[in-house]
């Protein structure tokens, strides 16, 4: 049946380009434009007036809108987003996506992308699915890897987290430190805070991946 698809970019030509296309080649209809790069979010609402099932939007969205969309477009029955951009891919992080999805992001296609590859990523999102193709993918994970380089942990922040990958509790690492169980718990509050985890499971994962010669 196809998707209901409000656009959203900065570039108006570009924006009426990528309409004529989804028209032309897939079985969606566009119901509005709106421009990006407009501070206010009365663009933003009157598209949601028009009731789309999906948001198609260049990384100006992101950088104007959220963390700040309006309520309405957190509800259960908003839109769904997908960003098209193949740079600044430096706010995707393992912190943050689920923040992402949560407000509505079920995608990102790079500026390049085929009317084949566009297809693909409609009818995936039309099935309920996320869509981050293979390109982007690798991009993300490069931003991730890059993004994680500049965090680093004191000695006594490495020890704790050595012993925390191990399966020890904050009174036998107290132990083993020679250091209150109050201060453990200190060292893992910021620890968890330089990291963005919420609890040992994903700092042990975190570790692992990051840092496995080192655990």
């Amino acid at each position: 049946m196809g998707l209901r698809i409000a656009i959203g970019f900065s570039n108006f030509l570009f924006s009426e380009g990528l309409k004529k296309l989804i028209e032309e080649e897939t079985d969606s209809i566009v119901v509005g434009i709106f421009h990006t790069v407009n501070d206010s979010m009365s663009d933003l609402k009157e598209i949601l007036k028009l009731n789309p099932d999906l948001i198609i939007a260049d990384l100006n969205l992101k950088y104007n809108y959220i963390p700040g969309f309006p309520e309405e477009l957190i509800a259960n029955e908003s839109p769904k987003l997908l960003l098209v951009g193949d740079k600044d891919m430096w706010f995707l992080s393992d912190r943050n996506m689920k923040e992402l999805i949560t407000r509505g992001i079920v995608g990102i296609l790079p500026t390049g992308t085929d009317i084949n590859l566009l297809r693909k990523a409609l009818k995936s999102l039309e099935d309920g699915e996320l869509w981050i193709d293979r390109h982007t993918l690798l991009k993300l994970f490069s931003a991730m890897k890059e993004q994680n380089k500049h965090i680093t942990l004191a000695k006594r922040e490495r020890e704790i987290v050595f012993h925390i990958c191990r399966g020890y509790r904050n009174k036998e690492i107290a132990q083993k430190l020679n250091i209150s169980e109050q201060t453990v718990k200190s060292h893992c509050n910021r620890i968890y805070r330089k990291l963005g985890v919420s609890d040992r499971l994903q700092l042990a994962l975190y570790s692992y991946k990051f840092w496995p010669n080192n655990i």
